[in-house]
């Protein structure tokens, strides 16, 4: 079956690219998802997408065209190396970048409006062209900034290399007709030296949470607390993707710390390429006040994240403007107050100070952190009040449908000004 034999009569077409699609575990697996499925009411949505790293079921094709949710996928084939494999890692972005290249060139996938993730981020260049092949709208969708993440945290040396991709990337970016950022931090790193982009291409629009599906729970009567034999501690909980740009080694260190509540249990849920690294960091300090679980099923979302009694968003001061965690979100939606590690420069230190969802501490300071830790464990009139104003607020700003509703507005405009 020719892909153009499945479209929506007369709907017009969006086409997203990114690696990273249902049934991905992986955040910005899932946020995609829900975006595309949300928009399918109003749009022909496509998305050419690979294979999963973290699949949450085997029930999907492999390779080749499904439609699911009236969304329908193309599934590429791509090498799959273990991710905390550097040169496996660049593997992968090269194979499925070439492969999105290669596919789009022989379907000739008609378009409206074609949308580039950065999962991985040489994916722009790619839109670019195929925007330009079919005569469509392009959109940037920036869920982080390279090579200004790998500079920042050490991969890569900063010099002819990265200049050149930096290069290729910002004309990619300057011929869009939209630049999506997920914060105004991220919008004044990319309007500045050395990428100067026009501030009138951009439109900042959040991530989200589903408050449906993720609402606050009682503690006291959760089934991972009980499960894992954690009622009566005050549990500090890091949710989430464990990479480089968190820095969660000085979040262990802080376990240390005479500060640290006797009763707190870190809890690291989830995975990523420094896991091992962090386990064996546990194991060497000796640390009894660390533990680890894997990514819990999404389904069950409400019940893991309501099982902390205060949430961790660390980010490395280094990555400042490069990207604004999209854990934040799901955290807001089940009412629960925030321990942000972070630069007073980001969206995400400025929102949990601003709106009273909890503590900020610098990067890199353990110390502090163990301190903020103890501040809430002695607190709880006060987390409670961080926990209320964080439901409120997800609710307002930072629900699925209010976000949905503001890409499909954008969509619109963007269509409806070809037309014109």
């Amino acid at each position: 079956m020719k892909t153009d034999d499945l479209a929506t009569a007369n709907k017009p077409r969006l086409v997203f690219l990114n690696r990273c699609y249902w049934p991905d575990s992986e955040a910005t697996g899932q946020l995609l998802t829900d975006l595309c499925e949300g928009l399918a009411n109003d749009f022909d949505v496509h998305v050419v997408c690979g294979q999963p790293n973290s699949p949450e079921t085997q029930d999907f094709t492999k390779k080749g065209v499904q439609r699911r949710r009236n969304v329908v996928i193309h599934r590429l084939a791509h090498t799959r190396f273990p991710k905390r494999v550097p040169a496996g890692r660049m593997a992968n972005l090269i194979s499925f970048t070439r492969s999105c290249d290669r596919y789009l060139k022989r379907e000739r996938l008609h378009a409206d409006v074609v949308i580039s993730e950065t999962d991985p981020f040489l994916l722009p260049l790619v839109a670019a062209r195929h925007a330009r092949r079919v005569g469509c709208k392009l959109v940037c969708y920036l869920q982080d900034i390279y090579p200004d993440v790998a500079e920042a945290i050490g991969r890569v040396r900063s010099g002819w290399f990265t200049g050149k991709i930096r290069d290729r990337l910002r004309n990619a970016y300057h011929s869009a007709d939209r630049i999506v950022v997920l914060g105004h931090c991220m919008r004044q790193r990319l309007s500045t030296s050395p990428w100067c982009l026009d501030q009138s291409q951009f439109e900042v629009i959040p991530n989200w949470a589903d408050c449906r599906s993720i609402f606050p729970q009682e503690s006291h009567d959760n089934e991972l607390r009980r499960r894992e034999g954690m009622n009566g501690r005050f549990v500090v909980m890091h949710s989430g993707n464990m990479g480089l740009t968190q820095r969660l080694d000085v979040l262990i260190d802080a376990t240390r710390s005479a500060s640290w509540p006797a009763n707190a249990t870190l809890l690291l849920v989830g995975d990523g390429a420094v896991r091992q690294e962090l386990q064996s960091q546990v194991e060497r300090i000796g640390s009894k006040h660390v533990r680890f679980l894997p990514y819990q099923p999404r389904g069950e979302l409400a019940s893991s994240l309501s099982a902390a009694d205060l949430h961790v968003v660390s980010m490395d001061e280094r990555i400042s403007g490069c990207l604004c965690p999209s854990k934040l979100y799901g955290i807001l939606a089940a009412g629960r107050p925030v321990l942000a590690i972070a630069s007073s420069s980001t969206d995400l230190f400025q929102t949990v100070e601003s709106q009273r969802l909890g503590w900020c501490c610098t990067p890199g300071d353990s110390e502090s952190i163990a301190n903020s830790v103890s501040h809430a464990a002695e607190n709880p009139a006060q987390c409670s009040q961080a926990a209320s104003n964080a439901r409120e607020l997800a609710l307002q700003a930072f629900d699925r449908p209010v976000l949905l509703n503001r890409f499909s507005r954008m969509f619109e405009e963007l269509i409806g000004s070809s037309e014109q």
